[in-house]
């Protein structure tokens, strides 16, 4: 198999592109996070997905895929497997000349109260993203961080604050809001999740009592928001509230200085330092290349005695 790595994944003798970072003729879209999704001639993705892209992006031409389910395209059979990253997230395995590939995209081993569970195939060729691939990042179990953003909010809402809850756009905060929703907690919802929240009712994702977010009667009511409100009107006008910020990043010594939240909990939807692992293991590739983290995890594997290294962007790099 030969493919390079040019601003995206490019499938030697064929128009396929993986998680292109310029518009392309015809690309599959592992996610609808937006440093992963152009608007491109075609897109190949899961309905979920494409349903998510058309929000944030626009109408394009597209072909909607189910999870395990084949697509032929110019000598290529593409199969796209859960993710367990938010909603609709993909991995992609693409077969050609008797060689398999698989492309990550961003991936979440552990459970996730909003996306499918993951499903991992096997491969000859994997590329991965490391997003945590220090050991520093092992993230307490789920239930630990489950519990702990329900006391924040229980604990501020009995000292009369207004809990504010901080989160990206798509997927982290429709993943609190499940977490929460289900706990019997009513929220007010920022704009820019509420219209994506719809589309994960749409599918089946039920996520509790929530109304678009009212400066009015907030007493006992959780306020979910983007990070960018911190610095608006909207949070500003909240005279008291207690603010936590849902990231793997919150593992670091001062993320809560760094965030300018009160309190910080690692909610991750990617696999945190020992769930990068176990992936490997379970993919069982002859080669591995890493992308969207730190160079020295390819080292690291390297000294477990796999074939792997950085994916480098180089126009002539050929693989195979």
């Amino acid at each position: 198999m030969i493919f390079r790595y040019d601003k995206g994944i490019k499938i030697i003798g064929s128009q396929l592109w993986l998680d292109a970072h310029r518009s392309v003729e015809f690309c599959c879209v592992s996610h609808a996070h937006l440093d992963h999704a152009k608007k491109h001639q075609r897109v190949v993705a899961t309905p979920e997905t494409l349903c998510f892209l058309k929000q944030r992006i626009g109408k394009t031409g597209s072909v909607k895929l189910n999870y395990e389910e084949p697509y032929e395209f110019d000598g290529c059979k593409i199969t796209l497997f859960p993710a367990g990253h938010i909603l609709g997230s993909a991995q992609t395995l693409v077969e050609v000349n008797g060689l398999r590939l698989l492309y990550s995209g961003d991936f979440n081993m552990g459970e996730s109260a909003a996306a499918e569970p993951i499903k991992i195939p096997g491969s000859d060729i994997l590329i991965m993203e490391c997003t945590f691939g220090r050991p520093i990042y092992k993230f307490p179990s789920r239930k630990q961080i489950e519990e702990q953003l329900i006391s924040f909010v229980e604990r501020s809402i009995e000292d009369g604050f207004v809990p504010v809850v901080i989160g990206y756009v798509l997927g982290k905060s429709q993943e609190a809001m499940k977490i929460l929703g289900d706990a019997g907690f009513e929220m007010r919802v920022h704009g820019s999740i509420a219209r994506l929240a719809k589309t994960y009712e749409a599918f089946g994702i039920k996520l509790g009592k929530w109304d678009r977010y009212k400066k009015e009667s907030l007493e006992g009511k959780v306020v979910v928001a983007p990070r960018t409100a911190l610095k608006t009107r909207m949070l500003k006008n909240i005279a008291r509230k207690r603010t936590v910020f849902l990231s793997g990043w919150a593992m670091h010594d001062g993320a809560k200085t760094r965030f300018g939240v009160d309190e910080a909990i690692p909610l991750s939807d990617h696999a945190d330092f020992d769930g990068l692992l176990e992936y490997i293991r379970q993919v069982k590739p002859k080669k591995i290349y890493t992308t969207h983290g730190p160079r020295a995890f390819a080292v690291y594997l390297r000294q477990l005695g796999y074939n792997a290294e950085p994916l480098q962007p180089e126009r002539q790099l050929e693989l195979f």
